[in-house]
Formats: structure tokens, sequence, C-alpha cells
């Protein structure tokens, strides 16, 4: 009896010094509810606020090589076309353009968008544009979908894992650690979303039928590298990105808790901890993101601008630019305040956007663990 009760005390031990520390990794919950809860938390905070990032990505982009906007002094020089242009624009699909490059102003010209594809091969026949009217703002959006699942499961995973490590005694997170979860987090998901997120802001412009056609044009004409050209000043942009948000993140939350730590936040302390996280790194970001953005469309323009020539001066060359060119590019083109063109849908999108994906991802996390609990 004495033999047993030994045994089985030191099996007791042993179970406890030596947990599966793949299933119970940070403490709390099991690493699938990590991953599952970061996938859900990717696919609404992507498709969401979608339609603010086309409206981003057309402001950064469109008449980039003539400060973005047309201004009074070229509307009489492009005139002429703009007329031409309405003319051969199907009933329902109307060009609409103006002097300023506001939100939205930069919203419906989107959506009166012509109907036909700017399709990669000249020698094929016209064909229409499922994405039209309001749904033009969301064209591009499978691309995220598909890549959004595993970029996010890996990135809630590598921030969970590094700040389980580096958590306190009283289960507060130092502010180095916050910065180091928020970086370690970045790297993966990046991986894997960069060449996505390169194609997505292609078929926000109006290029292509779609992903299998972007990529294919993309690797023949420009080399498999065009797809990763942004991955470096992605990671420049994304791990302070990362960085600024989490530990903002994680500062508010500490505060708005009343320095109950380890304990799971209420749902307004997540909605309004992750909204400031959101704003201030996304402000603080542009610049980096504006070159990344320049990178991946590289000569592309949206397809009115191109189409009908309402953007004066762009140039048609086909050589690709490095970022330092991009950066000179802007600087001398547009300013520093050019650096922080499309700050505003920038943050409109990422403020809700972080609000939606760490709140989903919370919620989902206690939700998982609640559903598990009752088994």
């Amino acid at each position: 009896m004495m033999a047993d009760a030994t045994t089985t005390t030191t099996m007791i031990e042993e179970e406890e010094e030596d947990p599966l520390e793949f299933e119970e990794w940070d403490g709390i919950s099991p690493f699938w509810h990590h991953c599952v809860a970061g996938s859900l938390a990717g696919v609404a905070e992507h498709v969401i606020v979608y339609p603010i990032d086309t409206v981003k990505t057309h402001i950064q982009c469109a008449c980039s090589r003539t400060g973005g906007t047309i201004s009074k002094s070229n509307l009489s020089a492009t005139k002429n076309s703009l007329q031409s242009a309405t003319k051969k624009i199907s009933a329902g699909g109307g060009l609409r353009m103006s002097s300023g490059g506001g939100f939205f102003t930069t919203m419906r010209m989107i959506m009166s968008q012509p109907q036909s594809l700017s399709l990669s091969d000249a020698a094929r026949p016209i064909e229409m544009d499922p994405y039209v009217g309001f749904k033009r703002l969301w064209r591009g959006v499978h691309a995220i979908m598909i890549g959004c699942v595993p970029a996010h499961a890996l990135y809630f995973s590598s921030y969970e894992a590094v700040k389980y490590t580096n958590l306190r005694e009283d289960g507060s997170l130092p502010v180095w650690a916050g910065l180091l979860a928020g970086g370690a987090a970045v790297i993966g998901h990046d991986a894997i979303m960069s060449p996505l997120d390169t194609i997505k802001q292609r078929l926000q412009l109006g290029h292509y039928s779609g992903m299998k056609e972007a990529a294919l044009h993309m690797i023949k004409h420009e080399g498999t590298f065009s797809l990763y050209r942004s991955f470096p000043i992605t990671l420049l942009t994304n791990i302070p990105y990362g960085s600024i948000m989490v530990t903002t993140n994680e500062l508010c939350k500490d505060y708005l808790s009343n320095g109950h730590h380890g304990t799971p936040p209420s749902l307004a302390v997540c909605l309004l901890s992750s909204s400031i996280g959101g704003m201030v790194a996304s402000f603080t970001t542009t610049p980096l993101d504006r070159v990344k953005t320049m990178l991946q469309i590289q000569k592309l323009q949206p397809v009115t601008c191109e189409r009908y020539g309402t953007c004066p001066n762009v140039s048609a060359t086909s050589s690709t630019l490095d970022w330092k060119q991009v950066l000179r590019q802007i600087l001398r083109q547009e300013g520093v305040g050019g650096l922080f063109k499309g700050s505003l849908p920038r943050m409109l999108s990422h403020t809700p956007a972080v609000a939606i994906s760490w709140t989903t991802y919370e919620t989902a996390k206690k939700w998982l663990a609640e559903l598990q609990g009752s088994r």
C-alpha cells in the first residue's frame, strides 16, 4: 500500500512539474484555442473594414505622380478626356471625378468606375467586371480572406507565446515585452500576407480578373520576387506598428482594468484599449505604409486614371523602383506631407479593425474555454 501511494504521489508530481506545454502553453488556454480565435479575428478584421482599405489604397495611389489630385489648373487640360470617357461608360457606371481627393469623393469615384475589366492580356476580349457599384469597394477581398486565416492564427499564437514568457509575477506585461510580442507576431503574419496583400491592392485598383491572373502575370513579367518586393518595407512598417499597437493596447487594458492583471478584460475594455492602440499605431506608421503601397503597385494606377487619361504625366516606364527610389519620388513630387497621404482612411480602417480583431479574439478564446469546460 505504501509503495502504491508513493508511486501515485510521484506520478502526480511529475504531471504537475511537466505539463503538456503545447496544450497549456500560456497557462490559460490550449494552443488550438489561440489558432481558432486568431483566425476568426483575422476574418472579422479584414472583411468588415475592407471598403475603407480600398479607399485608402486609391488615395495613396491615384495620380501619385502629380500630388494625388486633379487640381483646378489641370481640370481644363483633362476636360476633353473626361467628357470622352463619360460617353464610353455604360449606363450606371458613369465616371465622377472632382478636383478634390477626399475620402467620400474617392469612394464615389471607385463605385463609379467602368464595368469592363483591365486585363493583363490585351488580345483577350473585353470582359465585364462582376464588382460594380458598391461591390466595387470589395474587389480583391477573397485574396485577403484566404491568407488571413493562417496568418492571424500564427500572429496571435506568437503574441501569446512571447507574452506569457515575459509576464511579471503579478500578471502584468513590461513595456519592452509588449514591444517584443508585437514584433514577433508580425514576422510570421507578414510572411504569409505580403504576396496576397500585393495582389489585393492591384485588384483594388481594378486590374486583372482575379488572384490567379494577377499572380501569373506578375511572375511572368516582373518575376517571382515581385510578390515579395515589399516584404522588407512591410516588416519595417508592421513591426513598429505591431509593437506600438500591442504596447498601447496592454497599457490601456492595465489602466482601464484598475490593476486587475491576469483576469479576462471586459468587452468595453477590449474595445476601447484596442481602438486606441490601432489609432496610434496606424497614424505613426502611415509614411512607411505609403512607401509599401507604392512598391506593391509600382507603375499601376486606378483603372479609371489609366484608361481615360485623367492622371496627367503618369509615367509608363516598365522599370521597377526600390524603396529608396519610391521615397525620393514621393518627397520630390509631394513633399513630406505626401508620406502621410491616406492617413485618415488608414486610421478609419485600422482603429475599428484592431478593435474588432482583438475583441473577437478575446471573445472567441473565452467562448472556446467555456465550451471546453462544459464538456
